[in-house]
């Protein structure tokens, strides 16, 4: 079953045309990746369906509602949720108030002083528990290294209580070891009944975990299929595969 459709998704800025015509389909509890060389769009299409950006031309169908033109929390508000390329903790914050703040924007619209604190407290230890953060709690989030600060990203989506988590290069930046752990946190969330789209330049995780991939060259998709197809298909090794792994924008 569709969770997230695109249709001839354009993204235009000036004479430039960063995203053309993308049709994409994302699939109800699967793990979709999406990659490319640099600037080959696949940030931008997650700018345009979680609201940042609006589209020059194009739909956007979430669980059957068409969303292209709303506001960022709206988006939220319906079930999608993102980390970033660059990792944006509360750096005056704990790991636990990092992810009070999002499950409280969530659930009640802000933690005030006449709120309930005891669940919402609750619920953010079992989040950082289910992401391997518990014994961090009270660190504050600045001191983290970048591995479990993307760990720190991805609690904080998962306490918007998300049906699709969009995940901008999780993997930058982390060691084989912490990739390992990675792709163990990726399978529990779709275990959990999270649907998980991903871009990513580390191909070896990619082909690893993902059912479905979708290869963006110049905005334009030009493959899209299993890992097997997709590493096989000529047009994709000349665009992306033989040009070798690297990290950046997109």
């Amino acid at each position: 079953m569709s969770l997230l459709v695109t249709e001839g998704l354009t993204k235009d800025f000036g004479g430039l045309r960063a995203v053309d015509g993308v049709n994409l389909v994302v699939g109800e509890g699967e793990i979709h990746g999406i990659i490319g060389p640099n600037g080959a769009g696949k940030t931008t299409v997650f700018n345009l369906i979680t609201g940042y950006l609006k589209p020059t031309r194009g739909k956007i169908h979430f669980r059957g509602r068409r969303i292209d033109g709303l506001e960022p929390h709206r988006v939220v508000s319906l079930g999608i949720a993102r980390t970033f390329q660059i990792v944006r903790p509360f750096t005056d914050l704990s790991v636990l108030q990092n992810v009070l703040v999002a499950w409280g924007h969530r659930n009640y619209y802000g933690l005030g002083p006449f709120k309930p604190f005891g669940p919402a407290k609750r619920k953010a230890l079992e989040i950082l528990e289910f992401v391997g953060l518990a014994e961090r709690a009270y660190v504050g989030a600045a001191a983290l290294p970048i591995g479990l600060q993307r760990r720190l990203e991805i609690a904080r989506a998962i306490a918007l209580e998300p049906k699709l988590v969009l995940l901008d290069e999780p993997a930058a930046g982390l060691t084989e070891e912490e990739i390992t752990r990675l792709k163990e946190l990726v399978l529990r969330i779709v275990a959990s009944g999270m649907t998980v789209a991903l871009v990513e330049h580390r191909m070896t995780f990619v082909m690893d975990i993902c059912q479905l991939i979708t290869v963006l060259d110049r905005g334009k998709v030009i493959a899209e299929g299993t890992p097997s197809q997709v590493a096989s298909d000529p047009e994709v090794i000349e665009a992306y595969l033989g040009a070798g792994e690297g990290e950046g924008d997109a």
